[in-house]
């Protein structure tokens, strides 16, 4: 840490101090980030096995726990794994809060150490057939919803463009991911028992179009590989059977044809499942863009807080008197538009001059980093927007998620306003509502 020399404590702070405290401000903040990123790679490979497991037990308890008691107990002890992984990344977290936003980043880590110690219950009455599929696919979907807002966390408090973009990105991308373990789940379970119904063709129709619209925010921030990755995704053999089969759950009822062949909920599984698993090699691409961007940020801060302590200190060496105080007044822009000039007292003009050079480009740098986070952040303020407005129209309406959501496509469509507008206008009307 630059620290005033012990001879120096009573003197007047100068620019010089404050120069190297942003610089050190920012590598402390991508230090924290650091450990940050490696919480982000457990929570995904967590939320993944619980996508699996929960996509077994819906076969199990469709099936009526005649099948799949074998593939539920493999599946949860790779949960169990990966949860080990989560824990261990918990303990090297930096808990003094290094990180901006730090508070709801622990209050989201709470309730996520809270909702998995409530897992081995969830998986007994799994096991007992004291919950319909509806009800085991709520209770695991909540534990990754709570683990995905700590990512959502931490995409909207990084403070770098680039890990923000990635952040973005990679959040998005999970979102959708967990959107299709959501749709493996539903399927699961209406082709173990056998039976495609009205509400499970509705469900599965809003799992399909919620997840385009987070696999079109990904693209919008994703780079290159990323996006092939996701072409090789898409693009897959399996995908062409498994379009097949979604056309079967979403059409049947329709055509009077709700009972199917047990036996295909196998197949479902396997499709679903090499889908996911693909864009799990997508998601772990971005795991390792995060870090070594990370790692790459803290390495840039480091060298440029060395490089600004070895200037300020080679222009102060040539002083003739460098414990004298100074002062340096400056602005951006005179009356003119022309950079104004900047005053020194106690001050040789050299000095003056590397010191608001410093200042002016530490100020630019600053503020060119802030407006590209803007583009990000604004997804993400449009994403919570719409999560408020649904949750708005299903307590006071009393609708699910999926009718929810229609409603507010169906006024946007009305009025020929985009959806993240009308979203907005039904937030503001929150306290009408309440």
């Amino acid at each position: 840490m630059h620290r005033i020399p012990p001879g120096d404590r009573h003197r007047p702070p100068s620019a010089t101090d404050f120069l190297i405290a942003s610089r050190q401000s920012e590598m402390l903040s991508l230090e924290a980030f650091l450990g940050m990123g490696r919480l982000v790679v457990a929570i995904s490979n967590l939320v993944h096995a619980l996508q699996r497991e929960r996509g077994a037990s819906n076969l199990y308890l469709g099936a009526h726990g005649r099948r799949h008691a074998d593939r539920l107990l493999a599946l949860s002890a790779d949960v169990d794994a990966q949860q080990a992984r989560f824990d261990a990344a918990l303990a090297t977290l930096d808990h003094a809060g290094g990180m901006i936003g730090a508070s709801r980043l622990f209050s989201r880590l709470a309730y996520c150490v809270h909702t998995l110690s409530e897992l081995p219950q969830v998986r007994e009455q799994v096991r007992a057939q004291k919950l319909t599929p509806e009800e085991a696919v709520r209770c695991y979907s909540e534990l990754v919803r709570g683990l995905l807002a700590v990512v959502f966390e931490a995409a909207e408090n990084a403070a770098d463009p680039a890990i923000s973009r990635t952040l973005v990105a990679m959040f998005n991308f999970m979102q959708g991911k967990e959107l299709a373990g959501q749709e493996r789940a539903a399927g699961c379970a209406g082709f173990a028992r056998g039976e495609l119904d009205n509400v499970l063709s509705e469900r599965l129709l809003h799992l399909l179009e919620a997840q385009e619209r987070c696999f079109q925010i990904f693209e919008s921030f994703a780079d290159e590989q990323a996006l092939a990755l996701w072409r090789g995704v898409q693009g897959a053999p399996a995908v062409a059977e498994l379009e097949r089969l979604r056309r079967l759950a979403c059409t049947a009822a329709q055509r009077d044809q709700s009972r199917v062949d047990e036996s295909l909920s196998d197949r479902w599984f396997e499709l679903t499942t090499e889908r996911i698993d693909a864009m799990k090699s997508v998601e772990d691409y971005l795991e390792s863009r995060l870090h070594s961007q990370c790692a790459g940020k803290l390495a840039e801060a480091r060298d440029g807080l060395a490089r600004h302590q070895s200037l300020i200190e080679s222009v102060l060496a040539e002083e003739a008197e460098p414990r004298d105080s100074y002062i340096v007044f400056c602005g951006t822009q005179g009356a003119t538009g022309e950079p104004d000039s900047y005053h020194s007292e106690g001050v040789s003009p050299r000095l003056g001059r590397s010191i608001i050079e410093l200042v002016q480009l530490q100020s630019q740098r600053l503020q060119a980093m802030y407006d590209e986070l803007n583009a990000a952040r604004t997804a993400l303020e449009e994403r919570k927007l719409m999560e408020r407005a649904k949750v708005l129209l299903m307590k006071h309406r009393k609708l699910t998620e999926e009718q929810a959501y229609r409603l507010l496509r169906q006024m946007a469509m009305n009025q020929s306003r985009r959806l993240v507008d009308v979203a907005r206008a039904v937030v503001s009307m929150q306290d009408v509502w309440e």
